[in-house]
């Protein structure tokens, strides 16, 4: 029988791969907080061997692998989502043209881009929530005229920036609402116009 002190041990940054995209489906899934995932990031990227970044899942349930999303998250569900979640590592996410927006949105972009454009979905009344965290990357979001922007970010060597305009949002106009961190990367987000130059 090997030695098993004498087994190969995986790279660190393949085990950091791993750990922050199960942080990040965590996240999604509603299983920690934002304030618990930023500080489980700066760990996952301050600890110094995979044991300590493998420890940074405990306490945390399993992900099952290709498990059946809810109800509310499935893709060709006719009912109205009340909540879905986008994670984009090291990749990009774009959603354009007609679709249905969920109440509320999660996002996860890390090392990634995550592109949202409202102006032509069907946002529901009253507030819609896109609760973000972003590092490394980016998150931009464009709502037409007659909608109501509010951003309220915290911004860690990076920006969390917003181009308001409520001409014509009137009381009862719907709310798109963008909360979250962004470390090391943006948030943008801007009343827009279909057509309009940016």
């Amino acid at each position: 029988m090997s030695d098993p002190r004498q087994l190969p041990t995986r790279p660190i940054e393949q085990v950091r791969e791993r750990v922050v995209e199960a942080l990040s489906e965590h996240f999604a899934r509603d299983d920690i907080s934002l304030d618990d995932l930023e500080t489980r990031m700066a760990r996952v990227y301050a600890a110094s061997t995979p044991q300590e970044v493998e420890s940074l899942l405990d306490g945390l349930p399993a992900l099952a692998t290709g498990a059946p999303l809810p109800a509310s998250l499935e893709p060709n569900s006719s009912a109205p989502k009340l909540r879905e979640r986008l994670v984009a590592i090291m990749s990009g996410i774009v959603r354009r043209g007609l679709w249905r927006i969920p109440r509320r949105l999660r996002v996860v972009a890390i090392m990634g881009g995550v592109q949202l454009d409202l102006r032509e979905a069907e946002l529901p009344p009253g507030i819609t929530e896109i609760r973000a965290f972003i590092f490394m990357g980016g998150l931009d979001v464009r709502v037409p005229p007659g909608v109501r922007l509010e951003t309220d970010g915290v911004a860690i060597m990076g920006g969390f920036e917003d181009r308001v305009d409520e001409a014509g949002a009137g009381g009862d106009a719907p709310i798109v609402r963008i909360t979250g961190v962004a470390i090391m990367g943006g948030v943008s987000a801007q009343v827009q116009a279909i057509g309009a130059a940016d």
